[in-house]
């Protein structure tokens, strides 16, 4: 079991890896900061209400992106790395009132998936 599949060149595996590893140091940066309940995070999480559960949310972060990184388990952590991008998508929205678009979390999500769709094609389907 590898992080890639072997059909793929040098210089897209780079590629793939470096647009693997971006969203997932953000979302462990944002994962440490839940935990350690930084000033910025508090304020975030009150205005979507979700500040009593701050901690978890941190927790289920980066675990998450262990098991992205985990050879055998990196199939599962992709597909829960893009639910929970889905909620961040959602938790800006919900944080500007839908009058500014969820810039952070859209680029969070293209990168979580097209890297992983340049080390793993077989895994969208298309056959990229």
């Amino acid at each position: 079991m590898s992080l890639h599949e072997n059909n793929i060149g040098k210089t897209r595996k780079i590629l793939a890896y470096t647009l693997s590893i971006l969203p997932s140091l953000l979302i462990v940066f944002s994962g440490v900061n839940k935990v350690i309940g930084s000033q910025m995070m508090v304020e975030s999480m009150s205005t979507i209400h979700l500040l009593n559960i701050m901690p978890f949310i941190g927790i289920l972060e980066i675990a998450c992106v262990v098991l992205y990184w985990i050879p055998k388990t990196s199939n599962i952590g992709f597909f829960l790395l893009c639910s929970y991008v889905g909620g961040i998508i959602a938790a800006e929205t919900i944080m500007t009132e839908g009058t500014v678009l969820p810039i952070l979390g859209i680029i969070v999500a293209v990168l979580l998936y097209v890297g992983t769709m340049l080390r793993k094609p077989s895994l969208s389907g298309l056959g990229i």
